[in-house]
């Protein structure tokens, strides 16, 4: 019997008030991370419904695949609460679900702990060099191997040492993979991405790079992608949203997105308080605030266009491009670089190739054929557990992606907002999986903790829309234009 040797979860967002895994307090939209929400609780129970019928003495490992800890929208010490919540319930003393070896692929939202990772790796090289006027220090590096050697391994320092304050948890060790983690058996292949890198918003300095020196040669490597870009995902997407009362606007900001009449008031603010700040005549500055107004209308128009705001399909035509863009470069060049015994060999990359990521808030399975790879890549998405609007978009929703030891891969879909029956899907509906065909035994979405976590999910995500519709409307007030200046009233 195919025993799940892998759960990959995605997209938590611990922490953010939109999270059906965060706890609200009653009667508002804060956050309440001394109790887990009922979402968390359901959830956990059914994969323990599952993980507790292996029939080897294994334990499966975690993947967090990215947006774990929610640092754009909330607090880190709200967020690690909420972490704790879960730890607490995934590794109770009296038999945690999984392996205390737990495997994080950092994701936007969380990318600030990357960073902080990345300089314990570097640390951690410079402490093997010997001083001196003739050593000479390699330029830091913002990746790890996709499948890091132990020497090389690198904590996730916060999410370890959540881990172990709890005492039976005092060996657990969460081993931080930038950006992409590979899983092996045989010639299969899985590789764990959080997604960002699909979204050209996130490989911003890269496009500008390129149009300013257009001569030079395009980046295609996954670790010129992140030098080029690490600064401004981890500014905009992890630091900016701990910054104080500015980042709790960010919050704002965020929700705004979701609706144009407030991404235009936005705007108009900013716009209206840029010009007030402006020292030139006042014609002139009634002038460039309207130049203002116009070209953040246009921008925040754009930054609108995220991926998963786009409720139509599972993966809009940008989106899909850049998909293949990732496959077809930065990850064909890693897999290239990294498969052979030698780092000079380069040998075809693997024969089976399951990608699996999220970011986009869209479960879905699919087949592609990117240029370059020995055969089709089935492709997996994790969806997300926030809800990012105040209507119901059917598209989005949840699932925990399971693998055998043989990386067999299974999707259990949680939820889709509108379809909140438990099921369970793959890239071919019909092709034999063993793993799929024993899960299929082991649920029965109409009862028991299944229906249950159907019933928790559809009343937390229908409050969520009800709450960001609030939030949206709380703000943002009109700024009112500035007084104009005495001094220059008084002048001819």
């Amino acid at each position: 019997m195919p025993d799940i040797r892998y759960v990959i979860l995605s997209d938590l967002h611990f922490g953010a008030e939109n999270s059906v895994l965060t706890s609200l307090k009653p009667g508002g939209i804060e956050a309440d991370p001394h109790k887990p929400s009922a979402v968390m609780e359901s959830l956990v129970e059914c994969l323990a419904e599952l993980v507790t019928k292996n029939e080897g003495p294994d334990q499966p490992q975690l993947i967090l695949c990215g947006d774990i800890l929610e640092l754009a929208l909330a607090t880190d010490n709200i967020a690690a609460m909420v972490f704790d919540r879960f730890l607490e319930k995934a590794f109770p003393p009296n038999g945690p679900l999984f392996d205390k070896t737990v495997y994080f692929v950092p994701g936007n939202h969380d990318h600030h702990l990357w960073e902080t990772a990345r300089e314990r790796q570097y640390a951690k090289y410079v402490s093997k060099q010997a001083p001196g006027p003739e050593e000479e220090l390699s330029i830091p590096w913002h990746t790890t191997r996709m499948v890091p050697p132990k020497e090389e391994a690198v904590e996730a320092e916060l999410l370890t040492t959540l881990m172990r304050r709890y005492q039976h948890l005092r060996e657990a060790t969460v081993v931080a993979v930038y950006p992409n983690l590979r899983l092996t058996a045989g010639e299969r292949s899985v590789v764990v991405h959080h997604g960002h890198f699909v979204e050209g918003m996130y490989r911003l300095m890269t496009t500008l790079k390129d149009m300013v020196f257009p001569g030079r040669p395009p980046a295609d490597k996954i670790w010129e992608w992140e030098a080029e870009n690490f600064a401004w995902i981890d500014f905009f997407w992890s630091t900016l949203g701990r910054s104080g009362e500015v980042g709790a606007d960010v919050g704002l900001v965020y929700a705004s997105l979701q609706s144009e009449p407030a991404m235009k008031q936005l705007a108009h603010n900013l716009a209206t308080g840029i010009a007030g700040k402006l020292t030139w005549p006042s014609p002139m500055r009634w002038l460039g605030g309207k130049v203002l107004d116009f070209g953040l209308g246009r921008l925040v128009r754009l930054a609108s266009r995220l991926e998963r705001s786009d409720p139509s399909k599972p993966l809009s035509a940008k989106a899909d491009q850049g998909l293949h863009l990732y496959l077809q470069g930065p990850l064909r060049s890693q897999l290239l670089e990294e498969i052979g015994d030698k780092w000079y060999e380069l040998p075809d990359v693997p024969k089976d190739l399951t990608f699996v990521f999220g970011h986009t808030h869209k479960p879905f399975e699919v087949e592609l054929a990117p240029k370059g790879y020995r055969g089709p890549v089935s492709v997996y998405n994790t969806g997300g557990w926030v809800v990012d609007s105040e209507r119901s978009a059917p598209l989005q929703g949840g699932a925990a992606i399971l693998l055998d030891e043989d990386l067999n891969v299974a999707s259990l879909r949680v939820y889709n907002q509108e379809d909140y029956r438990v099921r369970l899907a793959q890239v071919h509906a019909d092709a034999p999986n063993p793993l799929l065909d024993r899960l299929s035994g082991l649920i029965d979405a109409d009862a028991g903790p299944w229906a249950a976590l159907a019933a928790a999910t559809h009343a937390v995500v229908d409050e969520r829309h009800i709450d960001l519709g609030e939030l949206i409307k709380r703000g943002p007030a009109p700024v009112p234009p500035p007084p104009a200046d005495p001094r220059r009233s008084s002048r001819p």
